[in-house]
């Protein structure tokens, strides 16, 4: 199998207002990554005050930086036969549905949410936000809040999941795509 990590930093929590400020994507086959994709986005719109602190990512930095569009046939391409992974699957999900809807795309994908699975596969842990779970988990640091950073811890604890269980049993755990059950914005 092939697996897409993914993590968006966005302007906000609801795709068919916000819109994605930053896209990181890490891809895994067999067990190790191959291949590893960044890049800032200007969704034309205010970053909140909130937002740049949390993530670092200021209107400064999105001058020179593409629009979705501009890089929606690169992510496409790369999220294209694998299997979605993130850290709270559905949020990511929703948002870059949304932007390939605006730029003319269609696109849709099984899901797998790291979140939810390393409930099961790491029972009794403290905490399973992304930064608490890399701690527990012993995983490399990471730039938290950015990302490629949050995508490539995420990955580190797919990877973990599938090394506990194998890919059988961590594929029992996926989210299968039913197109009625998701909100589609424009």
């Amino acid at each position: 199998m092939r697996y897409a990590v993914v993590d968006l930093e966005t302007t906000g929590s609801k795709a068919h207002l916000n819109r994605i400020i930053e896209i990181g994507i890490v891809i895994i086959e067999n067990g190790k990554i191959l291949q590893k994709f960044e890049s800032l986005v200007d969704g034309k719109q205010e970053i909140p005050i909130f937002i740049q602190n949390l993530t670092g990512i200021s209107p400064g930095m999105l001058i020179e930086a593409p629009t979705f569009d501009k890089i929606a046939q690169k992510v496409h391409s790369l999220l294209k036969d694998c299997i979605f992974v993130a850290h709270n699957a559905s949020f990511d999900y929703v948002f870059l549905k949304a932007e390939f809807k605006r730029a003319g795309i269609e696109w849709s994908s099984d899901r797998l949410c790291t979140l939810k699975v390393s409930r099961k596969a790491f029972p009794d842990l403290a905490s399973y936000s992304l930064k608490q779970l890399v701690k527990s988990l012993n995983c490399s640091d990471f730039r938290h809040h950015r990302a490629l950073g949050d995508a490539i811890a995420a990955s580190e604890v797919l990877l973990l999941i599938l090394e506990k269980w194998g890919e059988p049993q961590t594929l029992k755990h996926l989210n299968r795509v039913r197109l009625s059950k998701l909100p589609v914005y424009t």
